[in-house]
């Protein structure tokens, strides 16, 4: 019924082909850089010492090291020619160190190389990439944050949920469900509205818990053409958000408004919580016939408001009996065969 991975889907959004678009980026060699236009040659010189470093930086096969040496080239070498390749390379190894899952490594070296390339989303995703991975979930998720100023989009703004939705940061997640129930493209996820609906039912909230369930009524309606599988969960759904709006308002005291919803969330199943908040409505109103046979129908459901509802039976029956028992099995057989609500 949830919409939305739990995993952070940072290589799908940001570490594609488009940033990557050969298997690897091959570096320079001396052959290759001696083939270049004579007219480029002023252009491409370099020592013999510069060269070597780059070599042996490029070369390098421990991460941590050729992070070093590259970046110590940088700041040895800053107008050498050579620094159109040290890009890649570095890039490069960033791409390394996140195949080969080395998180430790590729957190403080995109860290570094984003001090000299502010702003550059790749760098940015490697960093919450590893800051996920590694538990640091604040820098994750503030990282996730920049990435977003600088490229927004749908499916970063439900990461950046999810990831506060994780450190249970209560405030920045109504932040972010509003930003995102304002995106087009989530008119019809019913299940990240129905995830706050069941949430604010086990705060105990059922205001809100009423609010989030007339929004995924709203979110389901526009679902066009749905699976069987998806009309299976939007039945479930729609039973869910009636009963949560009956009972709401049950306890405002609208029982008529309250019996009319009930009624709406047994067209979808039946169980016998929707059957003993209308016998309830139904007592508020002084109905006692038909609250009788409301919580007799609630009983036969079973499940765990059958013990309460068998309680009820028999204390409104006594009521209206001498305070006795005697005849009431023509109210269960009144409840099977006469009209259901």
């Amino acid at each position: 019924m949830r919409c939305h991975p739990k995993m952070l889907l940072f290589a799908a959004l940001l570490l594609a082909a488009a940033f990557f678009p050969n298997a690897g980026i091959a570096f320079a060699t001396a052959d290759t850089m001696q083939d270049k236009p004579a007219d480029e040659e002023k252009e491409t010189e370099y020592g013999e010492d510069e060269y070597n470093a780059y070599d042996a930086a490029s070369k390098e096969p421990d991460f941590s090291k050729r992070g070093a040496m590259l970046l110590a080239f940088i700041d040895k070498y800053p107008k050498s020619s050579l620094m159109s390749y040290i890009k890649p390379a570095y890039e490069n190894l960033l791409h390394e160190c996140s195949q080969a899952k080395q998180y430790n490594l590729l957190e403080p070296l995109a860290e570094k190389w984003l001090k000299l390339n502010s702003g550059d989303i790749r760098t940015l995703a490697y960093i919450a990439e590893a800051a996920e991975k590694l538990g640091h979930d604040q820098k994750c998720v503030d990282t996730l944050e920049e990435i977003y100023r600088l490229e927004p989009s749908g499916a970063m703004a439900v990461n950046i949920l999810q990831t506060y939705k994780k450190i249970k940061n209560q405030a920045k997640v109504t932040e972010w469900t509003e930003k995102i129930f304002k995106m087009p493209e989530y008119d019809t996820d019913f299940g990240l509205r129905y995830d706050f609906m069941t949430r604010y039912m086990e705060a105990k909230n059922s205001a809100k818990a009423a609010e989030y369930a007339r929004l995924t009524l709203k979110s389901a309606d526009l679902v066009k053409e749905p699976s069987k599988d998806v009309q299976e969960q939007m039945r479930k759904v729609r039973y869910a958000c009636h009963l949560v709006i009956g009972t709401g308002l049950y306890e405002d005291g609208k029982f008529a408004e309250a019996i009319k919803t009930l009624q709406q969330a047994l067209r979808f199943e039946k169980h016998g919580e929707p059957y003993y908040y209308i016998g309830m409505c139904q007592w508020k109103q002084d109905q006692i016939e038909e609250a009788t046979l409301s919580f007799a129908r609630a009983e036969r459901q079973g499940g765990d408001i059958a013990p309460q509802a068998k309680e009820k039976v028999e204390q409104l029956y006594k009521a209206l009996h001498n305070n006795t028992t005697i005849g009431i099995e023509k109210i269960y057989r009144k409840a099977i065969e006469g009209p259901a609500q």
